[in-house]
């Protein structure tokens, strides 16, 4: 006596096809919660949280920031220094607790790299957004105390370009961001 056994089978392959999409519900629901877990817990802690963008024009955000924008011309001397002799090894871009020589930073400047200089005795909230700022851009930053004697209390340098904060603010924060990002890779040693 033949025996039909296709609703068995296809009953099988159903079973089978539910279980598959039960699995990739709950990876991608795994996945999911990890992302929005990680995301989540860079937006609590307040001291690694950078303010939103509010100005998006350089000019625009120097004059919101109380900052002011210095080109060195032929020889002329800036504080902190935006040029150099490129006889030195070039700082290496990190968060520096103590200033590397200035023949160092200058160099990097050379190289096409951003050098944030921060008056030391800056708070830990303003320190800890310059730590981000530099880990938005790792390997195109430097940030570290200035040793200069700059009158700033926050001040960016490029290859003959500064932007100099006297109050380190959110304004400035834009600031800061958009010279960056206009001037970074700039440098004959690049």
């Amino acid at each position: 006596m033949p025996t039909d056994t296709r609703p068995r089978e296809g009953a099988g392959r159903i079973r089978a096809i539910a279980r598959y999409g039960l699995i990739c519900v709950a990876v991608g629901a795994a996945v999911t919660g990890l992302v929005l877990a990680i995301v989540g817990g860079l937006e609590r802690d307040p001291q690694a949280s950078l303010p939103p963008v509010r100005e998006t024009q350089l000019v625009r955000a120097v004059q919101h920031g109380s900052c002011e924008l210095r080109r060195a011309r032929g020889g002329e001397r800036l504080r902190p220094p935006v040029d150099g002799p490129s006889t030195a090894a070039a700082a290496q871009p990190r968060f520096y607790a103590e200033a590397p020589p200035a023949d160092r930073l200058t160099a990097a400047l050379r190289a096409g790299v951003i050098v944030i200089h921060y008056r030391p005795g800056l708070d830990e909230e303003r320190l800890a957004q310059l730590r981000t700022l530099q880990t938005v851009v790792p390997r195109g930053t430097i940030v570290t105390p200035g040793a200069s004697g700059m009158h700033y209390e926050v001040a960016v340098a490029a290859y003959r370009r500064l932007l100099g904060c006297t109050r380190f603010s959110d304004a400035a924060i834009d600031a800061i961001r958009l010279f960056r990002g206009r001037y970074i890779g700039i440098g004959p040693d690049r």
